[in-house]
């Protein structure tokens, strides 16, 4: 029952605007073009910014085919002056770097050229969502927050971080998001085997803009169906990315996916404290030596102050590459921790190195016990069912201290 959008199409291309108004001419669409300005951006008059000022479009779609920079320039211009309210760039997507500029000019949705008409329906669609003049379809209820910290590198938490993400989106078939917040030297997309175009730090930067539609942009699918939102590539600094900002960006997640998992930093950076906060429940990872679970000791007590709720409730225990020969045992960390052992991954050293160095996460590994283990986990906090001859693996080391070989009062997790 609403008006159509107004819109306007700057290009020089007569064939781009009669394609163009081809697609826009469905009432469907819900756009209705007033203006068309056919020249180079170098020959934009004052007459033609008259134009514009007066026909006031809720949408511009700007062709930048013919000479991006000048293209951009212009598009900031439009921004700052309020012109329009939202604009739309065409051209290549060959170049990711042209992508990255556009945003950074306030160009809200790109689409490649020569046209596609699902492609520039899907654009509209998402700016009417942002404009309200459709429904939001976010979720229901908020999603749930899961951050993997541990206190020393090596302990394997961005592999436990990658292929978690990966079974809980397995087992539930939900949206699913993997976020990595260690900005100087994240390796989720090194683990995950993908090269993304754009990183968290694109999306903090442009967070003043994006809605659930330009979201899109920012995130890089798998191949297993989960999404990644990566640390960038050359190391950032940390500190010029603000607790604030944090919180921010994973309020807005919560609101788009049903799971989140976080591969915090092992620092405790404004990243790693804001992501704390905001988790839902935090998973610290821990190998079974004396080193890792010393450093645990010193961290508890700024995780326990993080989280303001129910002391531990939300805090769980995870021993990676579990032996039950290990000298130091669960019932030893347990006691040194105060805090029961919530779940152990089996060590399969091996088959979770060859799959790091091929670039593809171990759980696609269906013979890695690893893989099974973490899949028994997601079911554990997912609440959905493993098959179950996934379940049980540890029932023959029921009972038994590692070192001694003998029974310990509490029984080991069995992983069920």
């Amino acid at each position: 029952g609403r008006s159509p959008m107004a819109a306007a199409i700057i290009s020089s291309d007569p064939q781009f605007c009669q394609h163009l108004r081809a697609i826009l001419e469905d009432p469907e669409t819900g756009v209705s073009v007033g203006l068309e300005i056919s020249v180079d951006f170098t020959d934009i008059a004052d007459s033609h910014l008259e134009q514009l000022r007066a026909a006031k479009p809720d949408v511009a779609f700007l062709d930048l085919t013919s000479d991006p920079h000048v293209g951009m320039k212009f598009a900031q211009f439009m921004v700052d002056q309020n012109m329009a309210g939202a604009l739309i760039g065409v051209g290549s997507t060959d170049a990711p770097e042209l992508l990255l500029q556009a945003m950074q000019a306030g160009i809200t949705e790109y689409v490649g050229k020569p046209l596609e008409e699902a492609s520039v329906l899907g654009a509209i669609e998402r700016i009417l969502r942002k404009t309200g003049r459709r429904g939001e379809t976010g979720l229901a209820e908020p999603g749930k927050i899961f951050a993997i910290f541990s206190a020393k590198g090596g302990s394997g938490a961005t592999t436990v971080a990658a292929n978690l993400a990966i079974e809980i989106h397995r087992l539930t078939r939900k949206k699913t998001l993997l976020v990595d917040l260690d900005l100087e030297l994240g390796e989720t997309a090194l683990m995950m085997g993908i090269e993304p175009r754009f990183s968290v730090i694109d999306l903090m930067r442009n967070f003043h803009r994006v809605d659930s539609g330009l979201l899109a942009s920012y995130i890089q699918r798998h191949e297993t169906g989960v999404e990644i939102l990566s640390a960038p590539y050359q190391p950032s600094d940390y500190e010029t990315v603000s607790a604030e900002r944090v919180r921010q960006v994973l309020s807005f997640l919560h609101a788009q996916y049903e799971y989140i998992v976080v591969d915090c930093p092992k620092t405790f950076t404004p990243a790693t404290q804001a992501a704390l906060e905001e988790a839902t429940e935090v998973y610290l990872v821990t190998t079974a030596d004396i080193p890792s679970v010393r450093n645990l000791t010193r961290c508890l007590p700024l995780l326990r102050s993080a989280g303001r709720r129910k002391p531990d409730s939300w805090i769980r225990l995870v021993v990676n590459r579990f032996d039950p020969r290990d000298v130091v045992s669960v019932a030893e960390i347990e006691k040194t921790l105060g805090m029961e052992v919530f779940w152990t991954l089996r060590n399969d050293f091996r088959a979770v190195m060859a799959a790091i160095n091929a670039g593809r996460p171990a759980a696609t590994d269906t013979k890695s016990s690893f893989a099974k283990d973490v899949r028994a986990l997601a079911a554990k906090i997912t609440g959905v069912r493993a098959a179950q001859s996934e379940r049980g693996w540890l029932s023959g080391f029921l009972g038994r201290d590692g070192r001694q070989g003998a029974e310990v009062k509490r029984k080991v997790p069995t992983n069920e």
